[in-house]
């Protein structure tokens, strides 16, 4: 494929969830793309980078995205630093160790080095550079240019307690964006969450371009919702009151179902044991979604290993504290209209 080589530099909150997310959202906005490399915090992929404004857009677990310079040892820094061909502009160079690796070298000197280095072709400016390279202290010394950095206060902006209307057990919106962009709904499709609550999954939805829709089984949560939706300037296409066995005789169908399920309250589930409310909400889900749409879930237990109607794609463990671990299931439906 034709294209270049882009570096997502991964914000390391989770061990598996950053790069899938990632791999989502390519997905779901690139005409094509290759993972040609990833390892500790970083994912690298070929595509075009006409696509990337997009693509940036949609990330939670990524700090910043640029094209792939190329990567070397310790020993080889000289050399390799030598041959980098600095984009137009004034330059300055940044080095950050991700989590623990190279304890014992000083980053700072690693990004003054290079710039002694690079001078030659370029001009230094560390206040307001036009070009910033960036080197990933990984598995390598990975060089990129830092092309796109992304929006991470967003979603402190929308958590919970700023809400007008809040429950403390939802999702924080970085994570809910994160499940989200797992199930890789595209812009303009239709995505439902049959137990919305206060509506944190359909917010981060509406503000990737999805058409969303709601349900809950309390009139409370869904007015809830729709006043949260409403503080945060997003739009909906339908939000009421139904049980989530009813959701394709008032919704139809839908290409992707999000959503994190109630953890057996007693005040959300009408008493209904846990067991039985998940295995009745996964028909329910399954007969909702059109072939080949996502049913991206959050469950208490570990995911499903099998169900005739759903093929699992892929599970993230998260653990949350000592009485709550969270399980990420994403599905695809491979049969149905």
């Amino acid at each position: 494929m034709s294209g270049q080589p882009f570096l997502f530099e991964l914000s390391g909150e989770h061990p598996t969830l950053p790069r899938s997310e990632v791999l989502s959202c390519l997905n779901a906005e690139c005409t094509s793309f290759t993972e040609v490399a990833q390892g500790p915090g970083y994912v690298i992929c070929n595509m075009q980078g006409d696509e990337l404004d997009r693509v940036v857009a949609r990330l939670a677990l990524t700090h910043r995205v640029g094209r792939y310079l190329g990567c070397c040892t310790l020993d080889s820094l000289d050399e390799f630093a030598s041959s980098l061909q600095p984009p137009p502009g004034s330059v300055a160079v940044r080095a950050k160790q991700y989590q623990r690796m190279y304890p014992e070298i000083n980053s700072s000197r690693i990004a003054g080095k290079v710039g002694m280095i690079i001078k030659e072709n370029a001009k230094i400016d560390l206040e307001s550079p036009e070009v910033e390279i960036r080197i990933l202290m990984s598995d390598a010394l990975h060089f990129f240019v830092s092309d796109k950095s992304v929006n991470r206060r967003q979603f402190d902006e929308r958590k919970v307690a700023l809400r007008p209307f809040f429950s403390p057990i939802s999702l924080h919106p970085r994570f809910a964006r994160v499940l989200v962009n797992l199930s890789r709904i595209r812009r303009g499709q239709r995505l439902l969450d049959p137990f919305c609550g206060t509506g944190g999954v359909l917010i981060e939805a509406a503000l990737i371009g999805a058409k969303v829709l709601g349900s809950d089984i309390s009139k409370d949560m869904v007015l809830g919702c729709m006043e949260n939706m409403s503080h945060f300037g997003v739009t909906w296409e339908e939000i009421r009151v139904a049980d989530v066995g009813e959701i394709s005789d008032v919704f139809g169908m839908v290409d992707a179902i999000v959503t994190d399920p109630p953890y057996g309250r007693s005040a959300t589930t009408r008493k209904e044991p846990p067991g039985d409310l998940y295995e009745r909400a996964l028909a329910a889900m399954a007969s909702a979604l059109r072939r080949n749409g996502s049913l991206a879930v959050v469950f208490p237990t570990p995911c499903l290993k099998k169900r005739q109607d759903l093929e699992k794609r892929e599970t993230h463990t998260q653990r949350v504290h000592r009485s709550l671990t969270r399980n990420y299931c994403i599905f695809t439906k491979r049969s149905g209209p």
